[in-house]
């Protein structure tokens, strides 16, 4: 699969999501107000059980640093201007959800708002896969979002073991890429939001399609009801 053009340059900014005020930081409302104005602006929701690494794969794409103690998330934003070498580029929102059962609400607001899924697992416990299609089962989205699934903690693996065989399947099963990453090396992290950034751009280009020929149909009518050939 063609991947996005390659980065050449990055702004970061940082900034909370709370889904049940849906007002943003200062920081993050001025950040969108200047900036993400101007360019194309994708979310992207990470989802997954508690301990996979989703802050941590979140915080190492955006800010490119492995923190590997944290307090748990129940709901973050991060923003980063991605440029790419051919000129053009985009913003990255990257809203990192809660693992926990009891924010199950909060975590579907944040899918409803989002534009994409990251689905994370960890390569080092294969429990973790079931608990995320146990997840997934959940979402009130009905699977229509653009979805990457990512084992992450590949770092953890000396070899490819069950996980790996069985989180492969799925992705097939499931129709869409398959990415094994490390958020404490950076294997594999740029190219897990790439792929979702591009199967995005995929959709939405197939939206607007579909919209601009309705719209062509419609042109094709007349004002008596009658089509014009």
């Amino acid at each position: 699969m063609e991947l996005p053009l390659p980065l050449r340059d990055v702004t970061k900014n940082l900034g909370t999501w709370s889904p049940s005020s849906q007002e943003e930081s200062p920081e993050a409302s001025l950040y969108s107000k200047g900036v993400a104005k101007k360019l194309p602006e994708y979310k992207a929701v990470v989802v997954g059980t508690s301990g996979v690494g989703k802050s941590a794969l979140t915080i190492q794409m955006t800010h490119q640093c492995f923190v590997e103690d944290h307090d748990p998330t129940i709901q973050d934003s991060y923003w980063k201007e991605v440029a790419l070498d051919n000129g053009s580029g985009y913003v990255l929102n990257v809203l990192d959800t809660a693992g926990q059962d009891i924010h199950k609400a909060l975590r579907n607001q944040c899918l409803a708002a989002g534009d994409g899924v990251l689905g994370v697992f960890a390569l080092d416990d294969p429990s973790s896969l079931d608990q995320l299609q146990q997840m997934r089962a959940t979402w009130n989205l009905r699977h229509t979002q653009p979805l990457v699934l990512v084992g992450n903690k590949c770092d953890l693996m000396t070899a490819a073991g069950d996980a790996h065989d069985t989180a492969t399947v799925l992705a097939q099963a499931w129709g869409v890429p398959f990415v094994e990453t490390s958020a404490k090396t950076g294997q594999g992290v740029e190219e897990a939001f790439s792929l979702l950034i591009r199967e995005i751009q995929r959709v939405k280009m197939a939206v607007a399609e579909e919209e601009a020929q309705r719209a062509q149909r419609q042109n094709a009518i007349c004002s008596c009801g009658c089509c014009v050939a």
